[in-house]
């Protein structure tokens, strides 16, 4: 049964929001070593640097898995495929934490019945079993994703925050597309071509200091 399309916003609305206790705040997906060795340094850069995630890299690898969710019940083959395309320990560290305390406030405050996955895996099983709108969850979890980072930047390169709100502003139709790609794509179309970011995951491992867990 579908749920009030009222209720599917405010619901999607909460589970991304950054008072969502899941800590996303403390990870910056290894941009604090972009930022810190200079590759990051202003609006521009930062949203070339978002843009190429959502077009070749991790986030449009993640944004099909929320989608894929929704056509299977085998969450666990899917939570393992998702680790095992993670680049490094920190990508592994960064999903798995978050997808935890997902899943424990889902059980704690919805008695949502789920274990502990993936975050990608995890907002496309809870949206599922809640009979939000495919769409909709995609798009949300794509705008949180680069939202969060949006405000690791603001606070790291610094960027002010008016200059954050318009790089998010322009991430618009790039969060389309991905979203239109997530919807129709197989387990067979996954792949990422965005190997600086995935060097960057690496590099943050022994990075010191830094402010950021990833």
């Amino acid at each position: 049964m579908s749920t009030p399309i009222e209720v599917q916003h405010l619901t999607i609305q909460q589970w991304m929001s950054p008072a969502f206790p899941i800590g996303a705040f403390a990870y910056s997906h290894g941009m604090e070593w972009a930022m810190e060795t200079g590759r990051i340094h202003n609006g521009e850069s930062l949203f070339d640097w978002l843009v190429d995630l959502l077009k070749y890299g991790s986030a449009k690898t993640d944004a099909a898995f929320v989608s894929q969710v929704y056509d299977t019940d085998a969450y666990e083959a899917l939570n393992s495929q998702l680790l095992a395309l993670c680049p490094s320990l920190e990508r592994v560290n960064e999903t798995t934490l978050q997808g935890d305390a997902f899943c424990k406030v889902l059980r704690d405050v919805w008695e949502t019945e789920m274990p502990d996955l993936a975050l990608p895996v995890a907002i496309g099983v809870a949206a599922k079993l809640h009979g939000l709108d495919r769409h909709l969850t995609v798009s949300s979890y794509l705008h949180a994703f680069c939202s969060n980072l949006v405000s690791a930047a603001v606070r790291l390169v610094p960027l002010g925050q008016t200059l954050g709100q318009k790089v998010l502003m322009d991430l618009t139709p790039v969060i389309q597309t991905t979203t239109d790609y997530a919807l129709t794509a197989q387990t067979s179309d996954l792949w990422s071509n965005c190997f600086l970011s995935d060097v960057a995951s690496m590099r943050h491992e022994t990075q010191s200091p830094r402010i950021f867990k990833t």
